[in-house]
């Protein structure tokens, strides 16, 4: 419909249902990503909480960490070895564990971090899925590192950290 007047001629939008609904749809959706973002708020503040370790449903990507800097050890990856009574070693891989890689780093850092129940259950793992775990006496835990530089990784020693007795001490 045309409007004239004040030297302008123009038409008055028509608003219809359909262009209602096409703008209340887009304001739901704008407002329901401000809202998700938002709610990473309260995610980021509730450090090693049940929030954030089980509920986020994103992984927190070692892309994201902390900074490292020049001459730095920084643990590339982690690696099992047991040793069997006669002192023969076995490399224990992922894959002979049948896990995944984040819960082979779950249960090595929960091992390493000594939290409660862990060493047990890194046991329990062992025993049944390494062959002829009942001949093992320990288990060493790798830390295969790099060292931070100007020109790149590079790779250095390994190390052992940590050792877990198969016997539980009594």
């Amino acid at each position: 419909m045309p409007i004239e007047g004040g030297g302008r001629t123009g038409y008055v939008m028509d608003r219809s249902t359909r262009d209602r609904l096409y703008r209340t749809g887009v304001s739901i959706f704008v407002i329901g990503m401000l809202a998700a973002q938002a709610s990473t708020l309260l995610v980021t503040a509730t450090a090693k909480s049940v929030l954030r370790s089980k509920l986020y449903p994103f992984i927190e990507y070692p892309m994201y960490g902390i900074a490292h800097y020049e001459g730095e050890r920084v643990t590339a990856t982690w690696h099992l070895e047991g040793v069997y009574n006669d002192g023969h070693t076995i490399d224990i891989s992922q894959e002979m564990l049948n896990l995944s890689i984040w819960d082979y780093n779950r249960i090595i850092q929960a091992t390493m971090a000594s939290q409660k129940g862990a060493a047990d259950a890194f046991r329990e793992v062992m025993r049944e899925r390494v062959p002829g775990s009942a001949e093992l006496q320990q288990v060493r835990i790798k830390s295969y590192a790099i060292k931070v530089t100007r020109h790149g990784p590079e790779e250095i020693p390994s190390e052992v950290p940590m050792t877990v007795p198969m016997t539980p001490a009594s």
